[in-house]
């Protein structure tokens, strides 16, 4: 089979390698869409090194086509997403359903095996049935949704808030999306690129401004607000600064490098702050479920977030597409 390989900064490699074969409690996959994560950028950059030895991918949805000793309910051809995260099943957060912190964790496409490939054995307790009606690229964005639902769980988000989002990538887009899914009165988005604030607007945003425009964002303070943009990014800081009094700021952006915050702000305001890290099963609804039920409710609103296509063959020309955002992307999907 194919399957794409970080081959150091900026290179990305397709290669045959052995079909994997299912082990206990696992499943072969047919991987039919995988979507390039900001994470995955990072790998291209030279920023996060992983193995070349371990194809990259998380955003993934396929089709069952062999199980392993001991699984039932996923006969082949069933049509699932992957929740993938590896875990111990063990420690008190995996037992309590916050299996997010395992201390063993592996987040597939990292150190384990991702999704752009052809086929990909994963665990049976990472799938969940795609729905009826919903197809694979739906699908392959569950994953960066149910990665919002958790964050804006996490600060409480309430129907009515008003909500300011500070970057306007896939994550940026989609919690405009999951926040007006959620009840929030207003959405305010900021912007680099003139593509950024029609997809912000496709997908549920109130308002979008100039990612560099501070007066925009003068005014009646947000109940919360949400860092998306990461990197050495000054956006948490300024979140921070953004927030009403008791208010609560959403950390999705994934930081590189060490970046300053006003504690003393923080203190005066009372500002609680959560760090989102992938998703948990510790609610009714795991946020995978959340998510599942977002795009459900709306599949074209969800399906505007993706705005190119690739083969696998063309995985190095996917990425490019990815981090050049003169192309206008937002969302890149892989087709293996």
């Amino acid at each position: 089979m194919l399957a794409a390989f970080s081959g150091g900064k900026e290179k990305i490699e397709v290669r045959e390698t052995p079909v994997p074969s299912p082990g206990p409690g696992e499943v072969l996959l047919r991987v039919r869409v995988c979507g390039i994560c900001g994470s995955d950028l990072h790998v291209y950059r030279g920023e996060l090194p992983i193995p070349p030895t371990i194809s990259l991918g998380h955003e993934f949805a396929g089709e069952v086509v062999e199980s392993g000793d001991g699984v039932e309910g996923f006969a082949p051809g069933r049509r699932v997403v992957v929740e993938p995260l590896r875990t111990c099943r063990e420690c008190d957060y995996c037992r309590t359903g916050n299996h997010q912190l395992c201390p063993r964790r592996v987040l597939l496409g990292t150190f384990a095996p991702g999704g752009l490939a052809e086929y990909v054995a994963v665990p049976a307790y990472t799938l969940y049935p795609l729905l009826d009606g919903l197809d694979f690229e739906l699908g392959a964005l569950v994953e960066p949704l149910a990665v919002v639902v958790h964050g804006l769980h996490l600060v409480d988000l309430s129907r009515g808030d008003r909500v300011v989002v500070l970057g306007c990538g896939t994550i940026g887009v989609m919690t405009a999306l999951a926040a007006r899914a959620l009840g929030a009165a207003e959405v305010t988005v900021t912007y680099r690129y003139e593509h950024q604030a029609r997809a912000a607007l496709a997908a549920g945003a109130t308002r979008v401004v100039p990612a560099g425009d501070a007066s925009a964002l003068v005014g009646e303070k947000p109940d919360v607000v949400v860092e998306t943009v990461g990197g050495h990014a000054e956006t948490l800081g300024q979140a921070v600064g953004l927030v009403r009094p008791g208010g609560r700021v959403s950390i999705l952006g994934l930081f590189t490098g060490p970046v300053q915050v006003n504690a003393l702000t923080m203190m005066l305001n009372e500002v609680r702050t959560a760090g989102a890290i992938t998703y948990c099963r510790s609610r009714r609804l795991t946020d995978f479920e959340a998510a599942l039920g977002m795009i459900g409710a709306d599949p074209e609103r969800a399906r505007g977030i993706i705005t190119h296509r690739f083969p696998l063959a063309e995985a190095q020309q996917a990425f490019l597409a990815a981090a050049d955002k003169s192309s206008a992307s937002i969302k890149v999907q892989v087709i293996p």
